[in-house]
């Protein structure tokens, strides 16, 4: 299977500089034909692509064959609640263009219970634009894409992916859900109609034992 160029590809560069040092487990929501996930193998130790769509799942399986990836078809937010997808297991989790196929604020959070301490979350979305500022940027950034494009030799895709923009959210949307969800992301826009959130779940509390107390208590002087 060949490498191809799209809006969504185009996030892939910064989605896997926001993978931790040294990943042991990596998912991928809404894997597609697997692309991401087989970049992701070369950094995760092993990896999780799951899509609800079997063709793309099929795609998937035989665009990643031979790695350490292992592709579930499935829906997210099911899988999770019927334990295929164990919490707080994965040390990345990542979706590209899929959130706006769940329901946004559920979907993130349950993303972020997957993650161990310390484990990150880069999640490129969906948004549509519906003001009149929201227009301008969009304009602003036309001659921008167009260029991107042209020197990727134009725009291209997997066949069967599912499309929909019924259920696209607003800019104001998806960054209230995105915050309201995620506490202290990151938020900002990217590239025509996408944007980018990053997260890092909280570090494990530290064990408090009885050589740390004797470390940090002061001690009446002896008699």
């Amino acid at each position: 299977m060949t490498d191809y160029w799209n809006l969504n590809v185009a996030h892939h560069a910064r989605i896997l500089r926001a993978m931790p040092p040294n990943c042991r487990s990596a998912l991928d929501v809404g894997c597609g034909d697997g692309l991401l996930a087989q970049k992701l193998a070369a950094r995760a130790k092993w990896v999780v692509a799951l899509d609800a769509s079997p063709e793309m799942a099929d795609q998937a399986r035989r665009r990643t064959a031979g790695l350490d990836v292992e592709v579930v078809e499935a829906d997210f937010l099911a899988a999770v609640r019927d334990g295929v997808l164990p919490r707080r297991s994965f040390s990345f989790v990542t979706s590209v263009a899929a959130l706006h196929h769940m329901d946004p604020e559920t979907a993130l959070q349950t993303m972020a219970s997957l993650l161990e301490p310390g484990g990150r979350l880069a999640v490129a979305g969906l948004a549509m634009s519906r003001s009149a500022l929201d227009w301008l940027i969009a304009a602003a950034q036309m001659p921008l894409v167009q260029t991107i494009r042209l020197a990727h030799g134009g725009t291209s895709g997997p066949d069967g992916m599912p499309v929909s923009f019924d259920a696209i959210p607003s800019w104001t949307q998806a960054r209230t859900a995105a915050l309201e969800a995620l506490p202290g992301a990151r938020w900002h826009r990217t590239l025509q109609l996408r944007y980018l959130i990053e997260w890092t779940a909280p570090s494990a509390p530290r064990l408090v034992t009885a050589n740390t107390l004797r470390g940090t208590v002061d001690h009446p002087p002896m008699p």
